[in-house]
C-alpha cells in the first residue's frame, strides 16, 4: 500500500508537471504569435517609412534642381530698367546739338555706360544683365521749348535725335506720350508699379527727381530696405527736397555726362522792327511775373508774354508806343476796325489791359480732379432757365454754351439760340456740375462736368448718399495738392 500511494503521488506530479509544461508552452506559442504579429506591422512601417523617405528625398532633389533651374532661368532673363521723365530730364547741350542727330546715339552709349557702371558697383554678377531704358517725353512740346531757348535750330532735330537713340541699343526707347499733362508721369508710376514686384527686374533706375508728384508712389518703399535697395534715384537737376529727405536705403546717382546738371533757361521773347533796310532784332524786357498764391508753389516760371507794337514804317521811335493825353495809347481793334487806323496813325495789336483770371485744373494727392465752388446761383436766372427748357421742352446744349462749340450744328437736338446771359451761364453750370464727368482724372481744364460731389466737400456730408450722381467720390481726399494751368505748368501746394 506504501508503494502504491507513493506511485499514485509520483503520478500526480507528473500531470502537474505536464499542465505546468503544457501551460508554458501555450504562453510561449501567444507570446511568439504577437511577436510576430508586431514584427509585421514594424516591418511594414519601416518600408512605409522608407517609401516615404525616399520620395521625400526624391522631392528635395526635385526642388533643389527646379530651384538650380529657377535661378539659371532669373539669371538668364535678369535686367536693368531705366525709367526717366524726359521732360524734366534734359540730355546735355553738345548731345542735342550735335549734327545730324548724332547726338542722340552718343547719349545712349554714354547712358549705357553710365547705368552698367553704376549698376555693377551696387551688384557683382549684373555684367550679363542687359539694360532696358524708356525715356518718356512729350516730343513736340520740349522740341518747340529746346528750339525756344537755342538748343535746337529747328524742332525737328528732337525726332532725329531721338531715332539715333533708339537705334544705338536695342532696349533704348525714347516714347512720345503726346501733348497733355501729366500723360509721362503716369506711364512711368504705372510701369513703377509693375517692375518693382517683378522679380527678373533686379534694378530700377528712376530718373523723376525734379517732380514732386512722384514722391507718393515712393513712399511705399521708405521701410521696406529690400525694395528701397532696389531703386537707384537718379537726380539731373538739382532734386526736389523731399526726395532728398527719403531713407537712405535708397541708392543715388548723377549722370552728369549725360543729362544737364541745371534747368533749361527761360527764353527771352524778341520782336523784329521793321526798317526799309535791315531788321534788327529787338528784345522786348517781359514784365515781372505774377505773384502765385499763397497755397501753391510753381515749379516753373515761364514768362509772362509781353505786349507788342508794330510802329508804322514812317512812325518815329517816340511814337511805338502811340497814344496822345486823348487815347492814353490805348488804341482797340475795335477803334482800328472802324477807322484803319488808331488815334495817332499807327495800328496797335497790343492786347486789351483786361486781364482774364487764369485758369486751373486742381488735383488731390491720388491725381483726383477736384472742382472750384462756383460763383452764387441767382435763383431768378435759375427760374428762368427751367421755364425756358418747359416751355420748348428741350434743354440746353452744354457743348454749344457752355464748351463754345457744338459737332452737331444744327441737327443738334438741345438749345443753342438765344444765348444765355452771365447768370443764366451759372446756372447751367450747376446743372452740369451735378452730373459726373467720366474720367476722375480729367484733364480738360475747360471741362464743365463734376468730379466731385459739391454738397459733401462744402458741408461735409451729401444728403443723398444713394442717389447723388457723384456718390462715387464721396469720401475722397478733398485737399488741393497740385494745380496745372493751361500750359500744363504744375504747382504744388
Amino acid at each position: 500500500m506504501t508503494d502504491l500511494d507513493s506511485y499514485s503521488r509520483q503520478l500526480a506530479g507528473f500531470r502537474a508537471s505536464d499542465e505546468a509544461r503544457e501551460q508554458l508552452v501555450s504562453e510561449l506559442i501567444e507570446k511568439f504569435k504577437h511577436l510576430s504579429e508586431e514584427h509585421a506591422i514594424l516591418q511594414n512601417d519601416y518600408s512605409s517609412e522608407r517609401d516615404i523617405r525616399r520620395n521625400y528625398q526624391r522631392a528635395v532633389d526635385d526642388q533643389k534642381q527646379a530651384v538650380s533651374d529657377y535661378e539659371r532661368q532669373l539669371e538668364a532673363s535678369s535686367f536693368v530698367l531705366a525709367l526717366i521723365d524726359g521732360d524734366g530730364a534734359i540730355f546735355q547741350d553738345a548731345l542735342l546739338q550735335a549734327a545730324g542727330g548724332d547726338g542722340g546715339s552718343e547719349a545712349a552709349s554714354r547712358l549705357h555706360h553710365a547705368i552698367r557702371s553704376h549698376v555693377a558697383s551696387l551688384h557683382s554678377n549684373s555684367g550679363s544683365w542687359p539694360v532696358m531704358v524708356q525715356v518718356y517725353l512729350s516730343l513736340d512740346k520740349l522740341a518747340m521749348k529746346l528750339a525756344q531757348v537755342g538748343l535746337l535750330r529747328n524742332p525737328s532735330e528732337l525726332r532725329s535725335f531721338a531715332q539715333r537713340f533708339c537705334v544705338n541699343q536695342p532696349l533704348f526707347s525714347i516714347i512720345d506720350v503726346g501733348q497733355g499733362k501729366e500723360r509721362a508721369d503716369h506711364k512711368i508710376k504705372e510701369m513703377l508699379r509693375t517692375f518693382s514686384d517683378n522679380p527678373t527686374c533686379r534694378h530700377i533706375i528712376f530718373g523723376g527727381c525734379h517732380d514732386a508728384g512722384y514722391l507718393l508712389n515712393l513712399e511705399q518703399f521708405k521701410h521696406n530696405e529690400l525694395k528701397a535697395a532696389q531703386i537707384t534715384l537718379l537726380e539731373t537737376t538739382p532734386a526736389y527736397r523731399g526726395f532728398v529727405d527719403l531713407p537712405a536705403h535708397f541708392k543715388r546717382a548723377r549722370f552728369d555726362d549725360v543729362f544737364r546738371p541745371q534747368p533749361l533757361p527761360e527764353s527771352t521773347p524778341t520782336t523784329y522792327a521793321p526798317n526799309p533796310n535791315v531788321f534788327a532784332p529787338v528784345a522786348v524786357a517781359p514784365p515781372p511775373p505774377a505773384q502765385s498764391p499763397s497755397l501753391f508753389r510753381a515749379t516753373t516760371n515761364p514768362s509772362p508774354r509781353p505786349s507788342v507794337t508794330t510802329p508804322s514804317l514812317n512812325t518815329p521811335p517816340s511814337s511805338v508806343t502811340g497814344g496822345s493825353s486823348e487815347s492814353n495809347g490805348d488804341s482797340s481793334w475795335a477803334t482800328v476796325g472802324k477807322t484803319g487806323t488808331a488815334p495817332n496813325g499807327n495800328i496797335s495789336i497790343a492786347p486789351s489791359t483786361k486781364k482774364a483770371k487764369k485758369k486751373y485744373a486742381y488735383y488731390n494727392k491720388e491725381e483726383q480732379r477736384l472742382d472750384e465752388p462756383l460763383p452764387p446761383r441767382d435763383n431768378a436766372a435759375a427760374k428762368s432757365l427751367d421755364e425756358r427748357m418747359m416751355r420748348t421742352g428741350k434743354k440746353m446744349c452744354n457743348h454749344w454754351h457752355l464748351g463754345g462749340h457744338c459737332e452737331n450744328g444744327k441737327f443738334c437736338q438741345f438749345q443753342h439760340e438765344p444765348k444765355l446771359s452771365a447768370a443764366e451761364l451759372n446756372a447751367l453750370r450747376y446743372k452740369t456740375r451735378s452730373l459726373a464727368c467720366k474720367n476722375r482724372y480729367c484733364q480738360n481744364i475747360d471741362c464743365y462736368l463734376g468730379h466731385q460731389c459739391a454738397l459733401e466737400r462744402d458741408y461735409g456730408k451729401c444728403p443723398y448718399p444713394d442717389s447723388c450722381h457723384l456718390r462715387s467720390t464721396h469720401g475722397m481726399d478733398k485737399v488741393k495738392y497740385v494745380r496745372y494751368d493751361k500750359d500744363d505748368n504744375p504747382e504744388y501746394s
